[in-house]
């Protein structure tokens, strides 16, 4: 069997998890795999937790889906070495996708954003 792990940085506030388990319902809403979520800091289940998780329902394969907007250090180097030490102690294939970084429909968001109320500051 094969899944999806959407990974977030992670936030002490409850509202930030809130809308990354939102996201993840909708995406799982719209593919045909299984969506599993973990966090890099500051919130659970953590990404070994995650792939703990997968081992007992059977995941064989998995696409680590980052939501992250750049390659920073969690994308070049934290989560790739907690990646390969997933893989080693559960062996199950990983796939490490690419950040979101660029994409037209990010501009659309913002053009959205601008047409809302914000904070006067």
């Amino acid at each position: 069997m094969k899944a999806i792990l959407l990974v977030g940085h992670g936030s002490r506030a409850k509202e930030a998890k809130e809308v990354f388990i939102k996201v993840s319902r909708e995406l799982s809403n719209r593919i045909d795999k299984k969506v599993y979520i973990a966090f890099m800091e500051n919130a659970n289940p953590s990404i070994e937790d995650a792939f703990l998780k997968m081992k007992e329902e059977g995941i064989e394969e998995v696409d680590v889906l980052p939501y992250f907007l750049f390659e920073g250090i969690h994308i070049k180097e934290d989560i790739p070495d907690i990646l390969r030490n997933m893989k080693d102690e559960f062996d199950i294939e990983i796939v490490f996708k690419r950040p979101i970084e660029y994409h037209s429909l990010i501009v659309d968001i913002l053009i959205d954003r601008l047409k809302g109320e914000g904070i006067c500051i």
